[in-house]
């Protein structure tokens, strides 16, 4: 009987480990979008690649210092992106679709 409650519990408690790692990722993915979707809409707005982290952070002002940390890397390769190709996909869904 105790191995058998054992094994419930077990398999309980890494459903809802693996439960925590999806919502975990899944919170991770939002952010993504997030920060690709605000440095898209910085792009298309004219904002220089040199005052895209000041206006990433005012359009996101609960953005940890981590993630806009990111934004230069990512800003290199949308501002890479001419703004015609930017208009027709929204690259904050599917950041955060994949």
């Amino acid at each position: 009987m105790k191995a058998v409650i054992c094994s419930a519990v077990l398999a309980a408690s890494l459903i809802a480990g693996n439960a925590q790692a999806q919502t975990q990722k899944e919170r991770d993915c939002a952010v993504q979008g997030q920060v690709m979707g605000a440095v898209q809409q910085a792009r298309l707005d004219g904002v220089r690649k040199n005052k895209l982290v000041e206006a990433v952070k005012a359009a996101n002002p609960d953005l940890s210092q981590k993630v806009l940390d990111t934004v230069p890397a990512i800003g290199a390769h949308i501002y890479d992106i001419k703004k015609r190709d930017l208009k027709k996909v929204d690259l904050g869904a599917v950041a955060q679709a994949q």
